[in-house]
């Protein structure tokens, strides 16, 4: 599924316009990614939970040149699912 599959099954299931559904999602998406910036955990129960990692500076090897490399710092998004998601997908 595709965002704008998404769009398009809360439009018909909410019985909304397809621009209201967009708006919607989109809201919640934003939201979602407004407050991991921020620092805190998206927890959607019965779902799971997003958050952002950070990954230190390391050194690392280049595999083109295998020439020492500083790998810069950086943040990255991880999802923990819950117990009900993996329940429902077994």
């Amino acid at each position: 599924m595709n965002k704008k599959e998404l769009i398009n099954i809360v439009s018909e299931k909410r019985d909304l316009t397809k621009k209201d559904a967009e708006i919607l999602v989109n809201t919640v998406f934003d939201t979602m990614v407004e407050s991991m910036i921020d620092g805190d955990k998206v927890l959607i129960s019965g779902f799971g939970t997003f958050k952002i990692n950070h990954c230190h500076e390391r050194k690392g090897v280049s595999p083109k040149t295998k020439e020492p490399i500083i790998i810069p710092a950086s943040r990255t998004v991880s999802f923990k699912p819950s117990n009900r998601l993996k329940d429902a997908m077994n």
